[in-house]
This record gives C-alpha cells, structure tokens and sequence, in this order.
C-alpha cells in the first residue's frame, strides 16, 4: 500500500483536513489500484460510500455482474 499511497500523492497532491485518498472505482467494483483511478474525498463520504456498497453486494457471489446507479 506504501507504494499507492505515494503514486496517490504524487498524482493528487497532498490530503487537505478531512480528505483521505481514494479508488473512484472501488477495487470491488473492478476498479484498478492505480493510475487515473486515483482520487481525494471526503474521509466521512468514504465510510458512508463503502458501507452502502458493501451492503448492497453482500449477498452476491464472486464475478457476478452489477449495475452502478448514482443517484442524489
């Protein structure tokens, strides 16, 4: 993790109060550990985020298919 840790500052700078670094495509998601899909949120954005993914696949069985509706 040290070395995505350093690719995530180098690519997006050092984290603001509050701000941790983050995978815009979760890696559960099928999201890559690197590259453009590094970003910053918001440290509570990303516990809510990720609690609400977990829930929602919990059920679902390794490589299953899933559709990704953002709503606000």
């Amino acid at each position: 993790m040290t070395a995505l840790i350093d690719s995530a500052s180098s690519r997006c700078g050092p984290l603001t109060d509050g701000r941790k670094y983050c995978l815009k495509i979760p890696g559960a998601l099928g999201g890559v550990y690197g590259g453009d899909n590094l970003g910053t949120a918001p440290h509570i954005e990303l516990v809510r985020f990720s609690g609400d993914i977990a829930h929602q696949i919990e059920m679902l069985p390794d490589g299953e298919q899933i559709r990704l509706r953002v709503m606000d």
